[in-house]
């Protein structure tokens, strides 16, 4: 099993820590890749490019936002698709927002 662990600041989980939790790979998409990490407050300069990166589920809704969750809960998928990029806190006086990718 590979380990993860969520990217986002302040975020403390891990597959070894909560290994009930999902993780979603953040995107190899260089532009999307930034976009994520940018909204997660992180520099994408400190996480190169080749890095396997993930963020857990608390910074999604799952059902909603995963474009093959249905198939992945099934068994039919390995691995899950994030369609909606996940909710991050912009401050603590802002409520958690969702952004929608478009894929070309």
């Amino acid at each position: 099993m590979v380990y993860k662990w969520c990217v986002v600041p302040q975020c403390t989980n891990t597959s070894i820590k909560t290994p009930e939790k999902m993780f979603v790979s953040i995107p190899k998409n260089t532009k999307i890749r930034k976009k994520w990490l940018m909204l997660a407050r992180r520099n994408p300069k400190d996480i190169a490019a080749s890095t396997n990166a993930f963020m857990c589920e608390d910074h999604f809704n799952i059902e909603q936002d995963m474009a093959n969750y249905r198939q992945y809960t099934m068994g039919f998928s390995q691995t899950i698709i994030a369609s909606i990029l996940g909710r991050f806190p912009l401050s603590p006086l802002t409520k958690l927002v969702s952004i929608v990718l478009i894929y070309n």
